[in-house]
């Protein structure tokens, strides 16, 4: 079923037991991440009801009390991590509708939700139609169909640019990517700064990409907070990565930047604009920012992980060791 098609039939549903009181978002690790796009979307743009964003174990363990009826819950795992078939199971004892969010549609996930979409993964995956824009469809088809939300088609436009922006961008931070790999790849903590919807990149380059899969010690932060603590950490020899944001929270990085750029001697700047964003409409080109970078940052690391011969595969503990 098309995410049209889900958020139609649930909205009849709801409708008739008195409407949509709330939205949750509930997964783990890197799959958090990528259904935050759709957390900030209704955050900053729904009128009528209210959001949320969890992880899985926590939704588990100190469930919301007012989830009910009228809760929708958007709940993702690529394959099913246990933790998040639980939050599913959990969401459906509740009587909430479940929206499972998956890789593969016979994972328990898919046989858990109530709705399931099944999105694009791997390494040849349609970005178009991975898991952070089908959260990101999922927002806007709820925001039309609830609200008539006037940016709507802008934001169906800006789904069919997405691959090629990707594409493009994946080009221009090649060489870049090959000289940040040689400058820090003996290097062991690292800075990662970003905010609003680019938060969640900042989140996966560091949990996922740096420390799960190059065991290197990595910190997400978010620019608005950097003042209020985390600078003064900062010096000469600190590597920092600024993820800079096209839309409403920019101003919060150019004011990151500008500090970093008296203090500071080791700065990437990785910038939506320069990633080619700015073909997509300015009304919705904000909600779709993790959508291009993560992607490229990712990349960035891979690169890394070619010269320190360290694949992106190689686990310590991951589905090694109980845990």
């Amino acid at each position: 079923m098309e995410v049209k098609q889900i958020i139609s039939e649930v909205k009849a549903k709801l409708d008739n037991i008195g409407g949509l009181k709330h939205v949750y978002f509930v997964a783990c690790g890197g799959s958090q991440a990528a259904i935050f796009g759709g957390y900030y979307l209704l955050n900053k743009e729904a009128k009528t009801f209210g959001v949320s964003i969890f992880n899985s174990n926590e939704f588990v363990h100190a469930t919301p009390a007012m989830l009910d009826e009228n809760c929708i819950c958007v709940i993702c795992s690529l394959k099913a991590t246990p933790e998040t078939v639980e939050a599913v199971k959990t969401a459906n004892k509740r009587g909430a509708v479940t929206i499972a969010m998956t890789g593969f549609p016979t994972t328990d996930m898919a046989k858990n939700g109530q709705y399931v979409v099944v999105y694009s993964n791997g390494e040849n995956q349609i970005y178009s139609q991975g898991n952070q824009s089908n959260a990101l469809r999922l927002g806007f088809e709820l925001l039309k169909q609830y609200e008539d939300y006037d940016k709507y088609d802008a934001a169906m436009d800006a789904f069919t640019k997405v691959d090629q922006i990707i594409a493009k961008a994946k080009k221009y931070i090649d060489k870049i990517s090959i000289k940040f790999a040689e400058e820090y790849k003996d290097d062991e903590i690292f800075y990662v700064m970003a905010s609003g919807p680019a938060y969640s990149t900042a989140y996966t380059m560091s949990y996922c990409h740096f420390m799960e899969m190059q065991w290197k010690h990595a910190v997400p932060m978010h620019t608005g907070e950097y003042f209020h603590g985390p600078f003064e950490t900062t010096d000469k020899n600190l590597p920092v990565i600024l993820l800079m944001s096209e839309g409403s929270t920019r101003p919060l990085d150019e004011r990151a930047l500008k500090f970093l750029n008296r203090y500071a001697a080791r700065v990437t700047v990785i910038d939506a604009k320069e990633l080619g964003i700015n073909i997509i409409d300015d009304s919705v080109a904000e909600f779709f920012n993790s959508v291009i970078m993560i992607p490229i940052e990712r990349s960035m690391v891979a690169k890394m992980a070619e010269l320190r011969n360290h694949s992106m595969d190689q686990r310590r503990y991951m589905w090694k060791v109980e845990y």
